[in-house]
């Protein structure tokens, strides 16, 4: 065998694979083509090799975010984030700081506001007209499935309170029929979203160039984009790697949403198949309902406010009849399923489907029953979670949104990590950002407290369903690949040479350590990712 162009050693290197004791590693041509120990790397190492030494260091396979919406998520998390706020005089006190800051004449806008501020009244935009005097003003809630506006952003986009959907969204009104300000799902957001200024294609380019350095300098490698909702999408990584290559992979699964109009279907399984050098699409997402917190999940029986009965699709057949078409033309998928319903009926529609090797997955797994967990593990599905959704959101005291609306009962069923791996599940972890911060140290850590363990003092929501330090890597590297059928996520010869390495071994450092554990260097197909690199000016040929 010829010698690799590159060896790294560490101290410690997690292979995820049979191999053990393992200090050294060799790489060729953007693959592993060697794997042992310090004292065998001496005879693979020719005069051409480079040697980086890490010392005390350790190396994982890299990171990879399950869930994220890197386009998508620039239109989202715009203006002032206001998901630090606990109240509503908090959330409207830097509001209104944000609008002073801005020009008089421009819309006013934030995001990630926690509807838990609310308290038992359900939300509105009455606090958004008081915060900034009648200016118009668009608020996205944390979840990304809901929003705010005021009366005159509402007046601005024409928004009456009359419409009628394709999909369970609706504009919530009052007992007079006058809109509320609060827009449940994305085709009521859209009324609003399209008298916003569109962002331009060359800031976004900028924007996810930047993000995905961030995404870097944390440890990732990969990230799993699960929608196509920005029409820029594609072309934005395409004028990307006109300029160079991409800080990290992407794999993209376009959405079909239930308001989607006959004939996206078609074009989406069309789009399998498209590629760059690191980015291609692979896979689709579907929702078979909303939110807990907004009232659109969908449940066995009606949440303390008499809501979440009902599927996004007004005829859920529809959802099973695009599940087997994508089935039927070889695509992996992953359905976001938050209530116990939901995620019943696509337990069901997966158990259904020709067992052909094809991995499907199921996205989030909020609140699910004992019944529909037994058969869960029949049923071939996989699953991605969002460690940081629990310990960002939710509250051990049962004060948050989410808890209420289901009650004391069916709250304590929340995102049953522990009861997935001791099933033998194939568990996938993520973050949904923007929905929560993307830094995979923050979510392996929460993962392994069952807190948000960089606030100390917070306390544990459901604290029997920790995972181990090994499993919540596992959830970031080898199970990602596993959950839609793919290979990857281990150190072995033959595998791509993405890495991450990190200043200690991620394994022993307690879960506080890990949150500010220095990431020393991320590889994407052998190469050192430059974290200090500016996006190369644009051809101008």
């Amino acid at each position: 065998m010829a010698g690799p162009q590159t060896v790294l050693y560490a101290r410690t290197i997690h292979t995820l694979s049979s191999a053990k004791d393992v200090t050294a590693l060799g790489i060729t041509d953007g693959l592993i083509s060697h794997v042992g120990t310090t004292e065998e790397a001496t005879a693979w190492i020719t005069e051409n090799t480079a040697v980086i030494d890490y010392g005390e260091a350790a190396i994982t396979p890299g990171l990879v975010d399950a869930h994220i919406h890197p386009v998508f998520g620039q239109s989202v998390a715009r203006g002032v984030f206001l998901g630090d706020a606990r109240t509503l005089a908090e959330a409207s006190l830097e509001l209104a700081r944000h609008a002073k800051t801005i020009d008089p004449s421009a819309i006013v806008l934030g995001y990630g506001l926690n509807v838990s501020i609310f308290g038992t009244s359900e939300p509105n935009g009455d606090f958004l007209d008081e915060a900034v005097d009648g200016r118009p003003a668009y608020i996205t809630c944390f979840d990304a499935h809901s929003a705010l506006a005021s009366k005159s952003m509402l007046e601005l986009a024409g928004v009456k309170g009359t419409e009628v959907f394709t999909d369970g969204s609706s504009v919530v009104v009052d007992e007079t029929g006058a809109p509320t300000g609060f827009l449940r799902e994305f085709a009521a957001m859209s009324l609003v979203e399209t008298a916003l200024s569109p962002l331009g294609i060359d800031d976004k380019v900028e924007a996810v160039y930047r993000l995905f350095i961030n995404m870097a300098a944390s440890g990732l490698t990969g990230g799993e984009m699960l929608d196509l909702a920005d029409p820029d999408s594609l072309e934005i990584f395409r004028r990307l790697e006109s300029r160079g290559d991409l800080p990290i992979k992407v794999r993209i699964a376009p959405w079909i949403m239930a308001s989607d109009a006959p004939g996206a279907l078609d074009k989406l399984i069309e789009l399998q198949g498209h590629r760059g050098r690191r980015w291609h699409v692979r896979g689709a997402k579907l929702m078979i309902d909303g939110t807990v917190d907004n009232g659109t999940a969908w449940l066995y029986e009606p949440d303390t406010k008499g809501e979440s009965t009902e599927s996004l699709y007004l005829d859920p057949e529809q959802y099973i009849q695009n599940l087997r078409t994508l089935a039927d033309a070889g695509v992996t998928t992953t359905t976001h399923a938050i209530g116990d319903q939901g995620i019943g009926y696509v337990i069901s529609a997966i158990s259904d489907l020709p067992k052909n090797g094809l991995r499907h997955r199921i996205e989030h797994l909020e609140e699910i029953n004992d019944e529909d967990f037994s058969r869960l593990r029949a049923s071939g599905a996989t699953i991605s979670m969002q460690p940081t959704h629990c310990t960002h959101f939710v509250r051990a005291d049962g004060s948050d949104t989410w808890s209420r609306r289901l009650g004391d009962h069916r709250a304590s069923f929340a995102f049953r990590l522990r009861d997935v791996k001791d099933a033998g599940l194939v568990l996938a972890l993520g973050s949904d950002w923007p929905i929560a911060p993307f830094d995979p140290r923050l979510i392996m850590a929460d993962a392994q407290t069952r807190r948000r363990t960089e606030v100390p003092g917070s306390d544990s929501a459901q604290p029997r369903h920790k995972l181990s330090a090994l499993e919540a890597l596992e959830g970031y590297t080898v199970n990602v690949h596993e959950s839609t059928g793919a290979l990857g996520g281990r150190i072995e010869v033959g595998m791509p040479a993405d890495l991450s390495v990190f200043a200690a071994d991620p394994l022993t450092a307690s879960p506080e350590e890990l949150c500010t554990l220095e990431v020393l260097g991320t590889y994407v197909d052998g190469k050192p990712v430059d974290l200090a690199a500016e996006l190369p000016e644009a051809s101008s040929a």
